[in-house]
């Protein structure tokens, strides 16, 4: 069922994924930022920074092998 996303080269398949990837993490920074500065809210702002973080984490170690 992957058959294709394999044909494709393994550093296109790396670049693909982490452009993904970051768009991710910065639209959960964009979108985290923008509720911070509408409603001043730490825990808010701490929630924004620890899921980003985790999606890095989580990116990194699946990109890793």
């Amino acid at each position: 069922m992957r058959q294709w996303w394999n044909q494709i080269p393994k550093r296109i398949r790396l670049v693909v994924t982490t452009v993904l990837i970051g768009s991710i993490v910065a639209y959960m920074m964009i979108v985290g930022g923008m509720s911070v500065l509408d409603d001043p809210n730490w825990d808010t702002l701490w929630l924004s920074v620890i899921g980003a973080a985790l999606l890095t984490f989580i990116s990194y170690q699946a990109t890793k092998k």
